[in-house]
């Protein structure tokens, strides 16, 4: 009786919003067209690609940046039509298009955003520079992963649009990231807690959490730039963020979401997960001695990906702790960035043909949604206002006791 109580409330009260072009579902879709295109040369994959540039550009905010599209939760209320620096993947991928098909209103638009984070970076103490995860919301360095995508997003344009200002606050960005990891004595490589540890209105749970999906994003994005530009520290931040997740994978090939269980309820979500696969791809082509050992550990999550959230539609966006799916509905933003994990997977040579034909299902079904769905990441009024409701009745619960 209980479980049905919470399926109805979770149902009905709490039923994902519905998302025109999510950011993130259009860029990561566009880099995997282009992926596939570089692996397969297929003008399909060109002429796919060249759709999704178009919408890309079409959301660009008009300052340059790129929203995610909905409100949601930071740590602070992000607002919708608000920029925030993680979605610089926007820029890189508007490189990448350009790089390989031209146009000059591509490069007007990748020349805007590389503007946008030329106007919020912010120079701390000596040569670092950072920049706010959401300068519109509020000017302090709440979490360090908006670094790491605005420095990987630059490394990747700048050899295409040489900018002495913006190569300063890049290498000042890498120097950054690299002093703000941390370590422990028993366990491998460095981390970058999720919250920047200066900040004194976090919970002892809140400034505790390592999001390690998180951090093989950036991973990932920290090789694009620095197989593009050279970078000081950048080499010696990548090996030690993908040494701690690679101590963090079981044999099965399964990498938790965080270090704690309190957060997700040691789920995997699919969405940051894949990224796993390829941060450890990327990494190996900078860390040479670690190529094998890291292709073998993406193998081993694709292959989990592959028999256990792939229903040969779409893939299920969530997994319990028992291999099970937890939500069966589509999520095209979710799909997105397993998508283009897969699409490098076809790039790299692995399970080539296989994975084709998922890139190829999934395609479909993410362009029959028009790049658009629902999304459980979002908030409005409804869920807010249910979400206090809840937690007034569980504290006046516990009063109770």
């Amino acid at each position: 009786m209980k479980s049905t109580i919470l399926e109805l409330i979770n149902n009905v009260l709490f039923y994902p919003i519905q998302i025109k072009y999510c950011s993130q579902t259009i860029y990561q879709t566009l880099l995997g067209c282009v992926r596939l295109w570089d692996a397969t040369h297929d003008e399909k994959w060109e002429k796919r690609a060249k759709i999704v540039c178009e919408i890309l550009m079409r959301i660009q905010s008009p300052d340059g940046g790129f929203d995610i599209g909905y409100d949601f939760n930071f740590g602070r209320l992000h607002k919708k039509g608000e920029p925030t620096s993680p979605e610089l993947i926007g820029l890189m991928a508007l490189v990448e298009y350009y790089k390989r098909f031209g146009g000059d209103h591509v490069a007007t638009a990748a020349k805007k955003a590389a503007n946008w984070i030329s106007n919020n970076a912010i120079q701390l103490t000596g040569d670092k520079w950072a920049i706010p995860y959401a300068p519109y919301s509020i000017k302090e360095i709440m979490v360090y992963n908006g670094t790491s995508f605005a420095a990987g997003a630059l490394g990747v344009y700048l050899p295409i649009f040489p900018n002495d200002k913006l190569e300063t606050i890049y290498h000042g960005m890498n120097r950054y990231l690299y002093g703000v990891l941390s370590s422990t004595s028993n366990q491998p490589g460095q981390f970058w807690y999720y919250s920047d540890q200066s900040r004194t209105d976090l919970t002892e749970l809140q400034r505790d959490k390592i999001d390690y999906y998180h951090q093989m994003q950036q991973v990932e994005m920290h090789v694009e730039a620095e197989l593009c530009l050279n970078s000081p520290y950048q080499t010696d931040l990548i090996f030690a963020a993908s040494e701690h997740v690679a101590y963090k994978q079981d044999g099965k090939g399964v990498i938790p979401y965080t270090n704690r269980k309190e957060y997700f309820s040691a789920q995997i979500h699919l969405w940051g997960y894949c990224s796993c696969a390829s941060g450890f791809i990327m990494a190996g082509k900078v860390l040479k001695s670690k190529s094998e050992e890291f292709k073998e550990r993406a193998e081993r999550i694709y292959n989990w990906i592959y028999q256990h959230a792939w229903n040969g539609e779409h893939f299920y966006r969530i997994i319990s702790k028992d291999d099970s799916a937890i939500d069966s509905k589509f999520y095209v933003r979710s799909d997105a960035w397993v998508f283009n994990s897969f699409s490098l997977a076809v790039k790299e040579g692995i399970n080539a043909v296989k994975y084709l034909d998922v890139c190829e299902r999934t395609y479909r079904k993410i362009e029959k949604s028009d790049f658009s769905g629902i999304e459980n990441h979002a908030s409005n009024r409804r869920i807010r206002l249910m979400s206090k409701i809840l937690l007034f009745i569980s504290n006046l619960i516990r009063t109770n006791k």
